[in-house]
């Protein structure tokens, strides 16, 4: 007895065609899904480098800007496209000891020891005692600073002891000094040791077409100096507006052209134009995070 035989079918046409229409439905919905994922983290990933860059800058130029005085600070600036300042950093204050007719001996207090080691030294400013005005003395490239016996300090005559004060565990120091000192200078006057700092924004060595934000200390008549290129990239528009203390119904409202007078800045705006590094395959632009900051002088001798 034989047994019916099934027939067996296959897949018709149709059905295979059927199916591989849904599954590349299902593929082409999967890849934009991926694609928008990734480019979702590409663009929230260079917002973030943008934003970086932009503070990174911020907090770099604080540190210097806030400790300038108020009157001979300011050494120079760029008046074309207000891309550079120039200003004088106070790197340690003290107490004059002693005039040399040279230079001075200064009881200097505790600071940063690394801080005092990779600074350039450009020189000293003594405090007039009637006017509260600093009166810088530019070292040349033969003028020193060394360390100087602590006795040339301690006792009488000059009975200053700013040296001894701790601060976090560190000791300031006795230091002999060159130039020679401004006519104003007396024992006892406050005085600070300083370095020349430059913040450039000018075209970056690493991204071609864009700003990089450049940071040079200069000591010693120009003779002694490094350059660094801090932060990039930022956009061409990134600058420098000022504020001045003159007159004191504007002085809160930054100005695009530097004052003739640059002992009438009082304080910096800062605009940081960032940018991300890379861009975006869909773009042909850089992710951009634009900070504006202001940056007032600490070291003033008004409210």
């Amino acid at each position: 007895m034989r047994m019916p035989q099934h027939e067996r079918r296959g897949f018709t046409i149709l059905e295979i065609i059927t199916a591989l229409v849904i599954i590349a439905i299902i593929g082409l919905a999967m890849t934009k899904l991926v694609l928008g994922q990734t480019r979702s983290f590409q663009y929230d990933n260079g917002a973030r480098r943008a934003r970086a860059a932009a503070r990174s800058a911020m907090n770099i130029l604080i540190t210097d800007l806030r400790m300038t005085q108020d009157n001979g600070g300011v050494s120079s600036v760029d008046v074309t496209n207000n891309r550079r300042v120039t200003v004088r950093v106070p790197t340690v204050f003290g107490f004059v000891c002693e005039l040399t007719g040279t230079g001075i001996v200064a009881s200097l207090v505790a600071t940063d020891s690394f801080q005092l080691a990779t600074s350039k030294y450009g020189g000293f400013a003594v405090r007039d005692s009637v006017t509260g005005i600093y009166a810088y003395s530019s070292a040349m490239a033969g003028d020193t600073i060394r360390t100087a016996a602590a006795a040339r300090c301690h006792g009488a005559p000059a009975n200053q002891y700013a040296d001894t004060t701790r601060i976090a565990g560190r000791v300031g120091g006795v230091y002999v000094m060159s130039p020679a000192p401004p006519g104003i200078t007396a024992v006892g006057s406050p005085v600070f040791v300083w370095q020349t700092v430059s913040y450039e924004f000018k075209s970056s060595t690493i991204y071609a077409g864009r700003l990089g934000l450049y940071r040079t200390v200069t000591g010693r008549g120009g003779t002694d100096s490094t350059s660094d290129e801090l932060i990039a990239p930022f956009a061409a528009t990134a600058r420098f507006s000022y504020y001045t203390i003159n007159p004191y119904g504007t002085r809160d409202s930054a100005l695009v052209a530097a004052p003739g007078n640059l002992n009438n800045i009082r304080g910096f705006r800062i605009f940081l134009p960032a940018e991300s590094s890379d861009t975006m395959p869909t773009r042909n632009t850089p992710q951009s995070s634009t900070v504006s900051t202001a940056v007032f002088f600490k070291n003033t001798r008004f409210p």
